[in-house]
């Protein structure tokens, strides 16, 4: 498996899996960490080269959500992609990457008299969990779910 780990570690920061690196009973062989959008590119091109099934974890507070995966090769870790790109509050936009936790980013619109619209934000969960968990809540009915937000 060494020219496995070789690969994946030329995109990235990339250890071999520990015994608490599972989803859901399925342990994984690799966990990596990318820290730009280039890295998590190479890492995704280095595993699809070598036919790893990927499981993605952020701040991993729903990891239990769903069905467990058939295989888990490799574990990427969003939370060093966790910057806010930009926030045009004139136009109600912000960019985010997806381990940015919502906490942080409620703080940062609520600064400009806006608000992060989901309800019943996990501690600790990260934007990309919330998109990819479709997490909701009583104001979906007047703003929109997770996905309806996402431009």
């Amino acid at each position: 498996m060494a020219p496995v780990i070789d690969a994946l570690a030329k995109a990235c920061e990339v250890r071999p899996a520990e015994p608490g690196d599972t989803v859901q009973g399925s342990a994984a062989s690799y966990v990596a960490a990318p820290a730009t959008v280039t890295e998590a590119s190479e890492l995704m091109r280095a595993a699809a080269e070598h036919r790893l099934a990927v499981v993605p974890r952020g701040a991993g507070t729903k990891l239990h959500w769903g069905a467990p995966p058939e295989r888990c090769d490799l574990i990427v870790e969003t939370r060093r992609l966790g910057r806010l790109i930009e926030h045009a509050a004139g136009d109600l936009v912000v960019k985010a990457e997806a381990g940015l936790p919502l906490e942080d980013l409620q703080e940062t619109v609520s600064g400009t008299r806006q608000q992060l619209a989901l309800d019943g934000l996990v501690p600790g969960a990260t934007v990309g969990g919330a998109l990819a968990t479709a997490t909701a809540g009583p104001r979906r009915l007047l703003y929109g779910s997770a996905r309806d937000l996402l431009i």
